[in-house]
């Protein structure tokens, strides 16, 4: 007889209740600050952004001069909390918005790691889950010396656990939210069970060309969707650099996506809603890493979306914080917050 894991919810005894209630009066304080232009709070900032999607712990190599393949290259090693899932939460949380992040962790050094600065930053881990015997998910990346990046590989096994029975005790609270975010780090099955239980507006992130497709059953269902170019093309369904942004986009409205915005690195966003596309540039600014600026993207255009900005706006806002974010050098900025982003927005005049 096959025996079965046993699953923990997040411990909060003992010190984490303290880190707990230094996160909950962090995440009050930018709360109160983080309305729109700092006129104050809206009141759907009262319900919570549910982000379902994977947390890593990331190690990233940077190279002093040109990278130089097969070879050992001087440089800089960093190691911080990630994951598209967590970095969205992150974002969204500096911006104002209280965040819970559902996920599975495993039972290591890292998790525990990942466990002290999220609830020190304010995100809610009350819904996330523990596998005693798991892994936590690793994801190692190598970049060119500018930022970009070069290779990388995840281990991500751990999120096939987040399956349709994990989340179904969670479904009042998720439509009880303000917004579901979810990424493609979730297995198909259970992206096609949000698309069937949630009710409350659904926004996704692709991850990667190999996840993409996963995406598929929840299309119908989405608010807005995120890809870059060859994610959409894998999502259309139409052949490969013969489509222009419009066909993509058109093809993705088909099925059900209302906002779509197809990145396109440093040229910028193709921004569509069905009714009109605009091509929206890239904010200028210094690049240090480009690893997380989609996910600053995402949540930015969340909480744009979730004050009502039209599709031109989020996109702006977007690519606002995708600029902060590349100016430092980790996943999340420190400098992230609403001020931020306009401070980037005036800049452009």
């Amino acid at each position: 007889m096959t025996k079965q894991k046993k699953y923990d919810i997040m411990p909060s005894a003992g010190k984490k209740k303290d880190m707990q209630a230094a996160g909950m009066r962090n995440a009050e304080k930018r709360s109160i600050s983080g309305g729109q232009g700092g006129t104050g709070v809206e009141n759907d900032r009262n319900a919570p952004v549910y982000v379902i999607g994977g947390v890593n712990m990331d190690i990233s190599g940077t190279p002093d001069a040109e990278l130089r393949t097969g070879d050992s290259n001087p440089g800089r090693v960093t190691l911080s909390p990630g994951g598209v899932g967590r970095n969205i939460a992150e974002n969204l949380c500096r911006l104002g918005r209280r965040v819970s992040l559902i996920t599975v962790l495993g039972n290591d050094a890292y998790a525990e790691e990942i466990r002290a600065q999220c609830l020190n930053i304010g995100i809610d881990l009350s819904c996330s889950v523990t596998d005693p015997l798991g892994r936590t998910s690793t994801y190692l990346c190598l970049n060119e010396q500018g930022g970009d990046l070069h290779a990388a590989i995840s281990d991500m096994k751990i999120c096939d656990q987040m399956t349709p029975a994990m989340l179904e005790p969670l479904l009042p609270k998720l439509n009880e939210g303000s917004m579901v975010i979810a990424d493609a780090n979730v297995p198909e099955e259970t992206l096609a069970w949000i698309a069937e239980h949630v009710t409350v507006p659904v926004a996704a992130d692709p991850v990667s060309a190999a996840k993409a497709s996963r995406l598929r059953p929840l299309l119908r269902r989405l608010a807005f969707l995120k890809p870059n170019r060859q994610e959409a093309e894998i999502l259309s369904g139409l052949p490969e650099g013969v489509v222009s942004l419009t066909g993509l986009a058109d093809a993705l409205h088909a099925q059900g996506v209302a906002r779509v915005f197809i990145s396109l690195g440093a040229e910028g966003v193709w921004a569509d809603d069905g009714k009109e596309g605009e091509m929206i540039p890239a904010v200028p600014g210094m690049i240090v890493n480009t690893s997380g600026c989609g996910d600053a993207f995402v949540a930015a255009a969340a909480d744009a979306f979730l004050r009502g900005s039209g599709i031109a706006e989020c996109a702006r806002r977007g690519l606002a914080a995708a600029a902060v974010c590349a100016e430092s050098g980790e996943t999340v900025s420190p400098s992230m917050s609403p001020e931020a982003i306009e401070l980037k927005l005036n800049a452009m005049g």
